[in-house]
């Protein structure tokens, strides 16, 4: 590993989620690229551009060879995500890897078995729970800005067109609604509230038999949490938490805030911060942005970039830090989120 305070990564696949690591490593204090794997030359050239600085390589082994990279970052298909983690681990190479850490519960639970066996660090990429917006509300929660949450609801949904080609109709290649946009909801109702004492729910298969559309309920004694995800409709795409005292809402879109609003009640965040893309849904919400709205405080928290800057400073810190786990991000959080879409695909699918 390098001697100073930056980690040198390099990124593994040359996808969407991969130019967006990046464009954004440029904006964290403690981080640089400086290689990228991929199976073609044509796109592992297109993302490292003109940079003399970022070395190029066509598999994930020669980059880990080189001695050019502390640390991988994979943005590869879910359904190599356990071989390349695998292979991270056996080189003593901490890894992040894009969410879902697998699209298997066994196969996360080896990756974890694996890491701490090793003592290699390993870390899902959830860049949710480290954007600022969702670390202020989880602070104002905790200072009682709201009394005492009872309720939290969290929808993220959009149409996409049926293909069973495309990799999330694709169950080979880990597809389905949960695994792919869910654990964002279910992870962040985890970070919020912890461990649930039970989990029940039902899902809706494509023809694929995939899940294209599910619901959860997550239940913590008196207070419950309602997610919901789907690649057959055009959602809320809201993360709203309702306390005795008032309810914080953000979004939409909530995975990527870049603030929340304090509403005195629910009744004044359905008025004022209706959830969805309908015109009359945007004109509200952005006149409760730009003017005073009595029973509503805003807290903005922008960002430069796509925001997965947060997460990379905060993975780059903690292998700077020699921990083997990322403390607010454990593998212990990631295979729960797994369990609780096991629980729910484990039944048989709704019919409609």
């Amino acid at each position: 590993m390098s001697k100073s305070e930056t980690i040198r990564w390099g990124i593994s696949g040359t996808g969407r989620i991969a130019g967006q690591f990046a464009a954004d490593i440029g904006h964290a204090a403690n981080a640089r690229l400086c290689a990228v794997a991929g199976r073609s030359e044509e796109k592992v050239a297109a993302l490292t551009g003109a940079q003399t600085n970022i070395a190029g390589f066509l598999s994930l082994g020669q980059m880990i060879a080189s001695g050019s990279v502390d640390a991988v970052y994979v943005a590869t298909s879910n359904d190599v995500h356990l071989d390349q983690t695998l292979a991270c681990i056996r080189a003593g190479m901490p890894v992040l890897v894009e969410k879902p850490l697998t699209a298997s519960l066994t196969e996360a639970k080896e990756i974890r078995s694996a890491a701490r066996g090793s003592g290699s660090f390993v870390m899902e990429a959830m860049w949710t729970r480290y954007l600022p917006a969702l670390t202020a509300a989880r602070n104002a929660i905790a200072a009682g800005a709201i009394g005492r949450v009872r309720r939290l609801e969290a929808d993220i949904a959009w149409k996409v067109p049926y293909d069973p080609s495309d990799r999330r109709f694709d169950k080979e290649k880990g597809g389905g609604a949960l695994y792919d946009i869910g654990v964002y909801p279910l992870s962040l109702a985890r970070n919020f509230l912890g461990q649930p004492e039970a989990v029940t729910g039902w899902w809706r298969a494509a023809p694929s038999g995939v899940d294209i559309d599910a619901r959860l309920s997550l239940r913590y004694g008196e207070a419950e949490a309602i997610i919901s995800c789907g690649f057959n409709r055009d959602g809320t795409n809201q993360l709203v938490i309702e306390g005795d005292d008032g309810v914080i809402v953000l979004g939409p879109l909530f995975i990527n805030a870049t603030g929340f609003e304090i509403c005195a009640s629910r009744t004044v965040s359905n008025l004022a911060l209706p959830g969805g893309n309908s015109m009359q849904a945007r004109i509200r919400r952005k006149l409760v942005r730009h003017l005073p709205f009595p029973g509503i405080r805003r807290h903005d928290h922008g960002f430069r970039g796509t925001g997965l800057q947060f997460e990379i400073e905060a993975a780059s810190k903690a292998i700077l830090s020699g921990l083997t786990e990322e403390p607010a991000n454990t593998l212990d959080d990631t295979v729960a989120v797994l369990e609780m879409i096991e629980t729910v695909l484990s039944a048989p699918p709704q019919a409609g």
